[in-house]
């Protein structure tokens, strides 16, 4: 066998594989470039309101997969091993920054879970927790959830995270896309307001041992004086809209 021959030929598969890559990478950018480019001028000709969503830079995103930990607690009130609740400490301020000292220095984890403004209210407080800088979207699986009325805390915690090994990494959509699409569909109206867009994961699937998350933009939309929460997949315009009713 020629060594020398067969070395080259591999070298050569190598870099024609190389310039494959490049070419498809440099097709989808441009194709990117171009769909935003159209919804630019689609939306340009309505009233719609999306200065919240500029300076989105592109990321990458899969699905990701995780346990739910069996939390245990003498106080424990749920018969769920996977949500603990607890009553909450007549001592703790019921407001954000109070519960916030609270369950940084009192709470499992409780770094890691972060104010989420849309789902709270003045009587029920929610953190949800993160995972790399993304929020897993409020779902008693993973989140602080604080009532005032019944003076108790409930936690939900997903751990061991990972990539899933069946989904690969792809670029996120951009939310004017999205924007435009809502707007096609007659989802939303020629005036409507989009007062933020936040990236993150959505649970998908929830069994014993498993959670799935799927990458999720949670929208918050003004529209004819109604105030709208919308959960749009941010890989795929074929999953279905969730609305937070």
């Amino acid at each position: 066998m020629d060594w020398k021959l067969t070395k080259s030929l591999f070298i050569a598969a190598f870099l024609l594989m190389n310039l494959v890559l490049i070419y498809i990478l440099y097709n989808e950018s441009n194709e990117e470039v171009r769909e935003l480019a159209e919804t630019t001028n689609v939306l340009s000709e309505t009233n719609i309101d999306t200065s919240a969503l500029d300076g989105f830079e592109n990321v990458q995103m899969q699905i990701i997969i995780g346990d739910p930990a069996e939390l245990d607690h003498e106080e424990d009130m749920s018969e769920n091993d996977t949500v603990l609740t607890l009553p909450l400490d007549d001592t703790v301020t019921f407001a954000p920054e109070g519960l916030k000292t609270y369950k940084d220095n009192s709470i499992y984890r409780g770094e890691e879970y972060h104010y989420d403004k849309v789902m709270s209210t003045p009587d029920t407080i929610t953190f949800n927790q993160h995972y790399d800088g993304y929020p897993i979207f409020s779902h008693e699986a993973a989140r602080l959830y604080f009532s005032e009325e019944s003076g108790s805390m409930t936690q939900g915690y997903v751990e061991n995270i990972e990539e899933s090994d069946y989904a690969v990494e792809q670029n996120v959509r951009h939310p004017k896309v999205i924007v435009e699409e809502l707007y096609i569909q007659e989802n939303i109206t020629d005036n409507a307001v989009i007062e933020s867009a936040v990236l993150g994961y959505y649970i998908i699937l929830e069994e014993d041992d498993q959670i799935m998350m799927r990458p999720k933009w949670q929208f918050e939309i003004t529209d004819e004086g109604i105030e709208r929460i919308l959960y749009i997949d941010a890989l795929s315009q074929t999953e279905d809209i969730i609305e937070r009713e």
